[in-house]
């Protein structure tokens, strides 16, 4: 029994394409999550991915290889060395048999163009996907009606607003939208009556993949703990982050009043503090009067890379970006301050 399985290179292309968008991004604190499952279960290749918002599962069936059984397996390509696995993947002709091999810390492909053998780690706390997946069905009617929708409009909702408000009571009826000055409906997706599907219908394909349910339930909330909380107000909205720098201002003010005037370094730090925050409150004050959307727009990407938790790296790259050498600034805060002997 070899840990191996064979697929299209369009079939493994298309489980990436799939799963890619719901991957935790990296440098957040979710080594777990961070990139693609790849799982086998000698029928089907099935690619999971999570951000712990969403999940993702897209699967592919394998092909026969005679004389070659092939035992399940489980690896976690992480997000870094997807690009590499994209490209070696997309450089096939869509009808190329792949091979996959699980090795102990690596995943094996080999293929018409030459072989590429990539980190992939067995992490055995991954979570359970199939057991998620029955959680959420488990309080589901097996003979309730399914409604069908056409995905390619969902990208429509997308300005409706940051947060949305959705409601469904099944069947025919349109999907009610609410945002903060938004309201929206949209239909489903005609079905003729001889295709009408039940829950358990429309999920009976996948239940080779889904295995029996042991009962045990899994709340996609509690999937992987929380990353380390942070030690900053965050801002999800204009008025909050307008509000947290002016207060943040205040509190820099106040602070440098307080500071032991010998302390040199902590009434520079609250100065730096209070200075920034009141420009940065000038600044959005001045955004937001002359284009509202794009200051919500602004914040909304702030929020998103504060909550990344890697914002060293995005200010390394926005230093770069701006035509700078944020190397020297880095050598030059390491050299060691000189005092001279009288």
């Amino acid at each position: 029994m070899t840990s191996s399985s064979t697929l299209t290179a369009h079939n493994l292309a298309r489980l990436l394409q799939a799963t890619a968008p719901h991957a935790a991004a990296e440098g957040i604190g979710l080594d777990q999550i961070d990139g693609i499952r790849v799982d086998s279960d000698g029928i089907h290749l099935h690619a999971i991915a999570t951000d712990r918002y969403t999940v993702a599962v897209a699967r592919a069936r394998l092909q026969a290889a005679a004389g070659r059984p092939s035992e399940p397996f489980a690896r976690t390509v992480h997000g870094h060395s997807l690009p590499t696995l994209r490209a070696w993947v997309d450089a096939h002709r869509g009808d190329a048999a792949l091979n996959l091999t699980a090795e102990a810390d690596h995943l094996v492909l080999a293929g018409p163009r030459g072989t590429l053998r990539i980190p992939a780690a067995d992490s055995e706390d991954y979570f359970d996907w199939r057991k998620l997946v029955h959680t959420t069905l488990a309080d589901r009617p097996a003979d309730e009606p399914c409604t069908r929708w056409t995905s390619r409009l969902w990208e429509r909702w997308q300005h409706a607003g940051r947060e949305i408000t959705t409601w469904h009571t099944g069947g025919t009826t349109p999907l009610l939208v609410l945002g903060a000055d938004f309201i929206g409906l949209q239909a489903p997706h005609r079905t003729a009556p001889e295709q009408a599907q039940t829950t358990a219908e429309a999920l009976d394909a996948w239940r080779a993949s889904l295995g029996p349910d042991t009962g045990q339930r899994l709340d996609l909330a509690n999937v992987v703990p929380d990353p380390s909380p942070r030690e900053y107000p965050t801002a999800t909205t204009v008025p909050q982050m307008s509000e947290n720098l002016v207060r943040q201002t205040l509190a820099a003010t106040a602070g440098l009043l307080d500071a032991p005037s010998e302390d040199a370094g902590a009434v520079a730090a609250y100065a730096l503090s209070g200075v920034h925050a009141w420009t940065a409150y000038q600044l959005l004050k001045a955004l937001r009067q002359a284009d509202p959307d794009l200051a919500a727009a602004t914040v909304a990407d702030i929020t998103d890379q504060l909550e990344d938790g890697a914002i060293g790296e995005w200010a390394w790259e926005a230093a770069i970006d701006e035509g700078h050498d944020p190397q020297q600034w880095a050598d030059a805060r390491a050299k060691p301050t000189t005092v001279a002997s009288s």
